[in-house]
């Protein structure tokens, strides 16, 4: 790698995609934590040798992974870090180990290092690997250290535990509100850098989400195994059950549509045959009443009616009623008619 091209990957990992202000990842232990200038630094290195230690292993050890497997192992490195700084920091600082809490185990599962290692360690070398783990851990480790030294300035009034007359003191900021407050503040300030110092490179666009999109619809498929498609991709080949119920609608009402053309197809020719030879009609009045046998035949039984309460009857029970009594009242018509027609041609 050329010089230009290592300080385009520092400049990525650590400003334009600064991982704490942009990103906004790994910010729960900085809020929670960061309280003072001593506990912000124990911070930051223990995040650096964590995000050193697990990219250079990924990058050696799992690049010919699966991605579902990576991320478990990920989370194994983690604990192979923390578990002995743990244990450390139990026997000779007991005072931080009280502070940090539950924080500290829950650092083995590092969103910020899991991101880094699929991003990066897993696509390059062990030297550009170290370069970004590097670059990132710096600029986290810089904006925690900065945000410890102000909480601790400004709500209690003293620098790495030496005491300082402030006049005013705000202890809000000491809260987790007080945290978000400031790395808000700082966020603001690096982004009008970036855009006043790299006006091509838009901090907004930082955290590319389309990475992460991919290689979840990756695992989704090798895990089902099938033509599942949650993003659209195979529309064409395969339709909703939404889109295929509204073809079936449409070409069941073209069907009725062809239907009544036939009819009034029927009735026209009936009235233009009465003015020929009564032969003619005698044909048409025989097509008539096979035609009418056939439908009587095809049509489906009236259905009983349910022995069901009221109440327990739906919509569909209603509809299904009106139109048997519609088709009723259609037979009862057709008939009349032929009768009428009947009479005034004898």
């Amino acid at each position: 790698m050329s010089k230009n091209q290592t300080f385009k990957r520092i400049r990525n990992s650590a400003v334009i995609k600064n991982p704490l202000l942009f990103e906004a990842i790994g910010l729960c232990p900085v809020v929670a934590i960061a309280t003072s200038l001593r506990l912000s630094i124990f911070l930051a290195v223990v995040t650096a040798i964590e995000m050193i230690v697990c990219e250079v292993l990924a990058s050696l050890l799992l690049k010919n992974v699966r991605r579902y497997w990576r991320v478990m192992l990920y989370a194994i490195f983690g604990v192979a870090v923390i578990f002995p700084i743990m244990i450390l920091v139990n026997r000779f600082f007991p005072d931080i180990s009280i502070n940090f809490g539950i924080y500290l185990p829950l650092m083995a599962v590092n969103s910020l290092i899991a991101l880094h290692c699929e991003r990066v360690a897993v696509k390059n070398n062990v030297k550009d690997s170290f370069i970004d783990a590097a670059s990132a851990s710096l600029s986290y480790g810089a904006v925690t250290i900065l945000v410890g030294f102000l909480r601790e300035l400004f709500a209690n009034g003293s620098i790495a535990d030496i005491s300082i007359n402030m006049p005013v003191k705000f202890p809000a900021l000491a809260t987790p509100f007080g945290g978000l407050l400031i790395i808000g503040f700082l966020a603001a300030g690096l982004k009008a850098f970036v855009m006043a110092k790299y006006p091509d490179k838009s901090p907004d666009r930082a955290f590319d989400t389309s990475e992460i999109r991919r290689s979840l619809r990756g695992s989704l498929k090798e895990l089902m195994k099938d033509d599942f498609d949650p993003y659209g991709e195979g529309a064409n080949e395969t339709e909703s059950a939404f889109i295929r119920v509204r073809k079936e609608r449409k070409l069941k009402a073209e069907e009725t549509q062809f239907n009544t053309k036939e009819v009034t197809d029927i009735s026209e020719t009936t009235v233009q045959t009465t003015t020929e030879k009564p032969e003619k009609i005698k044909k048409e009045k025989k097509k008539k009443e096979k035609t009418s046998k056939l439908k009587k035949q095809t049509e489906t039984p009236r259905r009983e009616p349910r022995t069901r309460n009221e109440n327990e009857r739906t919509y569909l029970d209603d509809f299904s009623d009106m139109l048997t009594e519609l088709e009723e009242y259609k037979n009862r018509t057709d008939t009349e008619t032929e009768k009428t027609d009947g009479g005034d041609e004898e």
